[in-house]
């Protein structure tokens, strides 16, 4: 069962289903997997919780 997770900044439902879908159709299509096999999860990062650069995402331009 593969679980595949993603860092993101915050969606709505609407995007997340989206998302879910999409992700599902195209790792079951690429590791011939049925798609009921397939989990998805999606974590929420805030922007003032991730730094690149030396800087806070929320801090950027």
């Amino acid at each position: 069962m593969p679980v595949i997770t993603v860092d993101c900044n915050k969606l709505t439902r609407e995007q997340k289903r989206e998302l879910v879908k999409s992700i599902t159709e195209v790792s079951s299509k690429i590791i011939c997997l049925p798609e009921s096999t397939i989990t998805i999860l999606i974590r929420e990062v805030a922007a003032e919780d991730v730094g690149v650069g030396g800087e806070l995402l929320c801090d950027r331009v």
